[in-house]
């Protein structure tokens, strides 16, 4: 009779901690925002889209990047981060500090 008692009571505490479980279906907040963080040359700043089940688009809207060098993490990165839904992508060689500027801000989106 203990034993079943505990396994009972054992049942209901998981059956509790699972039904908070159950929250939004909604991945993101969907809208369009905008941040900014530091990069080599200044801010760099973002503008990046969302719908409630996906990252839709980033764009690189304002820096003073160098040209040659930061211009190539703000051409490739932006579709990296849409293609792979997450800020979380390897930056461009070479443009290590305009690159993580790009993730930084879309992370504060």
């Amino acid at each position: 009779m203990k034993k079943m008692t505990l396994a009972i009571a054992a049942a209901l505490c998981i059956l509790a901690l699972l039904a908070g479980c159950g929250g939004s279906t909604d991945t993101y907040k969907a809208g369009t925002y905008t941040a900014a963080a530091e990069g080599y040359a200044g801010d760099v700043e973002v503008e990046v889209e969302f719908d409630q089940d996906s990252l839709l688009s980033v764009k690189v809207t304002d820096h003073n990047e160098t040209v040659g060098i930061g211009d190539r993490a703000i051409e490739e990165l932006p579709a990296k981060i849409v293609e792979e839904l997450t800020w979380e992508v390897d930056a461009v060689a070479s443009a290590t500090v305009t690159s993580e500027a790009i993730k930084t801000a879309v992370k504060d989106c």
